[in-house]
């Protein structure tokens, strides 16, 4: 048993310069313990192994893991096992094998390789001097994410790709082997032979005609992930390029292997036997440099791949495809045609859809058990997407978009990227993609030894954090004794450093600028993102000011949504409506939480977003319910298809708007945009509608791709809005968006949009918005805008006044009655009209009956009428004016007679949150017939709630400052109580009134 020396204040082994010694006698139950002051120090007797027999061919020597919580430490490391390897007799084999089972992967990894043990022995002089060796393979783990298995696509193929590896490897053999054999009933010529072939024969030629091409890819690609996964890289996520996407689904388990080899060897036969005349050329551009082209060319070619930054590639009619490539090299740009047969991904393949559509129907398709990023759409594919004929046969029609496909699976936390395919297309497309703060790597290089450049990508993964299982390079290794750990000692009491990356908190890493951290929540299906910000991490926030206080914008409750509905697996915002402003104090960072309850019966979660200041010292300031909504399920993959715009840009008719000092004319209405936030760069109207380019400053694209959309520019996209709705209403207040309804990303990264932005009520209007090239990037159903006086927004920023919220009626200005058809609700048949007044006090008698049982009967009727009302197609157009009497107290001590009726105005409330501008709610002191001015002055407000006392007017607010007026009572019977109050409220409002009364 190991001694523990106590006397240098710091805990020692004294065995530690030692091997521990193997207990050769049966094991006891229980262990030794004692301590100090509460502090106890344990020794864990091992379980002697079994004696393993000895390999029975020579050892080949294999890679040895080494790692280590420094690099000093890892140097160190690498001397205490060359004494080791110097003064001992056992095999590299059962070195290599105990290494990787008998030691933790720490974070500071190297990888020694090596073919014969003098080899090894120099690599490990060298990581021992820190001096570079091409036998040592180093990095770091810490802070490593998910990894990622990219399947190449076609071009990558190249005669005897695999010969080497189906000589080296059994297990690789026997995969392709395999997938050979599913292959071969699809083709005339087995595939194995085609693969393998000598060099100018009439085989060999065959590889490189697409009906064999891509089957050789999807075997070999396969035979090299079974591989790969045999030595323990075990990937988080997926991505293919083409057909190497169809790979990826059979890897994912959505197709059994029978089943992929039926879908890749008709792929490959209907793809060649598309029409000829076709080309395909890579140009040196961005996707949005290139539109002008393509719409001029349309129905010639299309756009086949979005690969890289400015990497794009086109295809197409052979001479369109030859003139657009001779265009851009005239203007200094690369170029290169692609060695293909046929203009894949274009108008040339429509001819074979509905016979490769049909062969897909045919298969079965399952629940993929890794996630899979699509090339399609860029984004994680649904399952609804995967399982559906209809995506594979579009797969081959639309462009390959890996460039979005990687940055999803950087965005879902991938920092490491493997290449399962015969050479390194995409390993340099995501080093160009992301730089250098991921690490790709290939499995398979031409012109260099197979299972050499197998070990040294797999090698170089793991060093970077990529699971591996070194005791599979190892067969036949046994167990044997090995250093001990090099401990770095510092002299100083226990005090550990507190971790520093999310997973080492037992936290994901949300991967968003906003949120830091995702929990999923034991036992439940709740996910609960957490984030940290101020406008000293995130300066932009600072140039968002309404009047003269600075607020996190609501777009950035809006990303905050949409980024939970990533993270959730949904693919919109149904509802998103916003409590409370979030106020920014200078040099005060906010915590912000977002709750995503689980998902309802048709997918559907709810969601609530948080926030608090953060506090140096003392009590944590309150948390403040700042939004609420709805995350919509995902859509089917043929439906939710995004609205367009028309075609000519500015549209047909639409007048130019000035936009000379637009900004200083809205600063003057209260909204003080800085530099970040002035994006909005034209301006058109037509009709009702408003037309508008919005751009994102320069120094903020880099930012942009890590948002779905950057909230400065989605907040821009509003800027014709509020200059519009705020124009000559100044006195209302300042309008701010209230409720989001239907908000769908369909791209991210955007940095410049055109939008079009339709009313659709009072305050309330629809949204459209594309990229310059007019593919989709956000739809918005309806949007929301209530005004809110400034002065209030001064007076309540966060940290510096603890006084609770409260509803206080505020007068309001009566505006002069507007024209309408109005028509009373008598009976149960509703009349068709502008306007339809129902009297609360008349849907139901009171009778001799309890309160509870009159309130209960009133809102039963009502809710009755309520869902006629928005469910009858003649009024759709219609609004329903509720009235009630003394239903609601509007001051201090006012009496309520009709609480019967009051629940009533709850319900009409929630209704009119879901229809916006269809229901008003008035609460009369006075009986007014259907005719009274009032009533249409009432309507004239654009008011959801009013009160009318004394003939004046006034509407609920939420404020900061004295309780006001208490709820109104009344017993409910043996120890209840039924309490009412204004508008909503504030749950801790209505708490402490319960207490009181």
């Amino acid at each position: 048993t190991p001694m523990v020396d106590w006397s240098s204040g710091a805990v020692e082994l004294l065995t530690e310069e030692r091997a521990w010694s193997r207990v050769d006698r049966p094991r006891r139950a229980g262990v030794s313990s004692f301590g100090i002051s509460g502090t106890n120090a344990h020794v864990i007797i091992e379980e002697p192994e079994q004696e393993q027999p000895a390999p029975d061919a020579p050892d080949s020597a294999g890679p040895w893991l080494l790692s280590a919580h420094s690099r000093e430490a890892l140097s160190a490391q690498a001397e205490r096992l060359r004494a080791h390897v110097a003064g001992g007799t056992a095999l590299p084999a059962d070195i290599g094998h105990s290494l990787a089972a008998t030691r933790t992967a720490l974070p500071e990894r190297a990888v020694l390789t090596g073919s014969t043990p003098e080899e090894l022995t120099a690599a490990l002089d060298a990581l021992a001097a820190g001096e570079p060796s091409p036998a040592v393979i180093d990095g770091s783990a810490a802070g490593a994410g998910r990894t990622a298995v990219l399947f190449t696509g076609q071009g990558a193929q190249r005669l005897g790709m695999g010969r080497e590896l189906h000589a080296a490897s059994p297990v690789f053999a026997a995969a392709l082997d395999e997938a050979c054999a599913a292959l071969d009933p699809y083709l005339e010529h087995p595939m194995h032979d085609v693969l393998f072939a000598a060099d100018d024969s009439p085989l060999a030629t065959l590889l490189h005609a697409t009906a064999y091409t891509q089957p050789a890819l999807f075997a070999v690609e396969t035979a090299l992930f079974r591989l790969a996964e045999h030595h323990g890289l075990m990937p988080d996520l997926l991505a293919g390029h083409s057909i190497g996407e169809v790979t990826a689904a059979h890897a994912a388990g959505v197709l059994t292997l029978p089943d992929a080899a039926r879908l890749v060897a008709a792929r490959g036969r209907l793809m060649q036997s598309a029409r000829a005349g076709g080309a395909m050329v890579a140009i040196e551009a961005e996707e949005a440099e290139l539109a002008p082209d393509l719409e001029e060319l349309t129905g010639r070619l299309a756009l086949a791949a979005v690969n890289g930054p400015a990497s794009v590639v086109v295809s197409g009619d052979e001479d369109a495809v030859t003139d657009l490539a001779e265009r851009w090299r005239a203007r200094g740009r690369r170029t290169r045609r692609l060695q293909v047969s046929h203009a894949f991904h274009s108008p040339h393949m429509d001819d074979v859809l509905d016979e490769f559509h049909a062969v897909a129907e045919s298969l079965t398709f399952h629940v993929p058990r890794i996630p899979l990023v699509s090339t399609v759409t860029g984004e994680v594919a649904t399952v609804a997407e995967l399982t559906s004929p209809g995506y594979w046969a579009a797969q081959i029609r639309r462009p390959v978009r890996f460039l979005d496909a990687v940055r999803t699976l950087s965005r879902l936390g991938a920092t490491v990227f493997v290449e399962a395919g015969p050479d390194p297309v995409l390993t340099s497309l995501t080093r160009s993609a992301l730089g250098d703060d991921v690490t790709a790597v290939p499995l398979m290089r031409a012109g260099h030894p197979e299972r050499d450049t197998l070990t040294g990508g797999l090698a170089r993964a793991w060093a970077h954090g990529a699971p591996l299982d070194g005791t599979t390079f190892h067969p036949g290794g046994r167990r044997v004794d090995l250093p001990t750990y090099a401990f770095r000692r510092s002299r100083f009491w226990l005090a550990p450093e507190s971790p520093s990356d999310t997973r080492a908190l037992g936290l994901d890493p949300a991967g968003h600028p906003l949120l830091h951290t995702a929990v999923d929540l034991a036992g439940r299906d709740d996910v609960l993102l957490t984030g940290r910000f101020s406008t000293d991490t995130h300066p932009w926030l600072a140039d968002h000011a309404i009047g003269g206080t600075v607020l996190v914008p609501a777009t950035a409750f809006l990303e905050l949504a949409l980024a939970a509905a990533g993270r959730t697996g949904t693919d919109r915002v149904d509802e998103l409506t916003l409590e409370a402003p979030l106020l920014l104090p200078e040099h005060t960072p906010v915590r912000v939480q977002v709750a995503v309850g689980a998902p309802g019966p048709s997918g559907e979660r709810s969601f609530t977003v948080h926030a608090r200041p953060e506090t140096a010292a003392g009590a944590p300031e309150e948390w403040t319910r700042h939004a609420t909504g709805v995350l919509g399920a995902a859509h089917a993959v043929d439906g939710g298809n995004a609205p367009a715009l028309p075609g000519p840009w500015p549209p047909a008719g639409a007048a130019a708007q000035d936009l000379d000092g637009v900004y200083d004319r809205l600063g003057a209405l209260g909204y003080g945009y800085g530099p970040a936030f002035q994006c909005l760069t034209g301006l058109w109207r037509a009709g009702d509608d408003l037309y508008a380019e919005v751009a994102l400053p320069a120094e903020q694209h880099a930012a942009a791709e890590r948002f779905g959309l950057h909230p400065a520019l989605f907040d821009a996209l509003l800027h014709p809005l509020v200059l519009h709705a705020a124009d000559g209403t100044a006195a209302d207040g300042i309008r701010l968006p209230f409720a989001w309804t239907g908000t769908r990303i369909h791209a991210t990264g955007a940095t410049s949009l055109r939008v079009r932005i339709t009313p659709a009520g009072p305050d309330t209007y629809t949204l459209t918005a594309v990229d310059p090239t007019g593919a989709p990037v956000v739809s918005l159903d309806a949007l929301s805008l209530r005004p809110i006086p400034a002065d209030r927004l001064a007076a309540s920023a966060p940290g510096r006044d603890a006084t609770p919220y409260e509803v206080r009626w505020t007068p309001v200005p009566t505006p002069a009655a507007g024209e309408s058809h109005t028509a009373e609700v008598t009976g149960d048949d509703l009349p068709e009209a502008d306007v339809l007044l129902v009297r609360a006090e008349r849907l139901a008698a009171a009778g001799a009956d309890e309160l509870p049982a009159a309130a209960h009967r009133t809102v039963t009727a009502f809710l009755d009428l309520l869902q006629r009302f928005l469910a009858d197609p003649r009024l759709d157009g219609a609004r329903l004016l509720v009235v009630t009497r003394g239903a609601v107290a509007t001051v201090p001590g006012e009496a309520v007679p009709d609480l019967a009726a009051a629940p009533v105005l709850g319900l009409a409330r929630s209704a009119e949150s879901e229809h916006p501008g269809r229901i008003v709610l008035l609460d009369a002191d006075t009986d007014l017939p259907a005719d009274d001015p009032l009533l249409a002055a009432a309507l004239a407000t654009a008011e959801p709630q009013l009160a009318l006392r004394d003939g004046t007017f006034s509407a609920p607010r939420l404020v900061r400052g004295t309780t006001g007026a208490a709820p109104a009572t009344a017993p409910l019977g043996t120890g209840a109580v039924l309490v009412t109050g204004g508008t909503g409220g504030l749950g801790a409002l209505f708490a402490r009134h319960l207490v009181e009364v």
